[in-house]
């Protein structure tokens, strides 16, 4: 036992910085929805982001950069890219999680008023490997000083 009681500690010393380290998260999804407010509700362009970033604390927090082409499949849109500065909070043991977005769209056309709002979302895998499925709420700018309120589902895959 006195022998091995060195080793053992060693491999805790080793082992415990581990589990505080920033962790890599990468995202691939695609989401659509409607624009709920003003009035007529209309779809929204389908649009497709990769996202990067970094988890701490286990993953409680991670801090991603997404990238999203929207894609002109609604009359009346055209192609545009935006970013998104996103926080997700996500605790270890349930399969739910709250996503922070603020969006700087209108990077090729378009108006470049910020957009912000959240997601609830759900995860599920394994081995650092699997998909999510979220709703959410965002704000954009609707022309003038006015606002659209849209709803956004997500479907995706993440690697972390």
């Amino acid at each position: 036992m006195s022998k091995a009681l060195p080793g053992m500690i060693a491999l805790a010393l080793l082992a415990g910085p581990a589990s505080a380290r920033a962790g890599t998260v990468i995202e691939a999804s695609a989401g659509s929805g409607f624009r709920l407010d003003p009035s007529p509700v209309k779809r929204i362009p389908t649009n497709l982001m990769l996202a990067g970033g970094f988890g701490f604390a286990a993953n409680l927090v991670q801090l991603e950069l997404g990238a999203a082409a929207n894609l002109a499949d609604v009359d009346g849109s055209r192609f545009d890219l935006e970013l998104r500065p996103m926080i997700v909070i996500s605790p270890p043991v349930i399969p739910f999680y709250i996503r922070g977005i603020l969006g700087f769209p209108g990077l090729v056309h378009g108006d470049r008023d910020p957009l912000f709002g959240g997601a609830l979302g759900a995860s599920f895998g394994a081995l650092g490997t699997g998909v999510f499925l979220e709703a959410g709420l965002i704000s954009r700018a609707s022309g003038g000083d006015s606002r659209a309120l849209t709803c956004e589902g997500r479907l995706g895959v993440y690697f972390k």
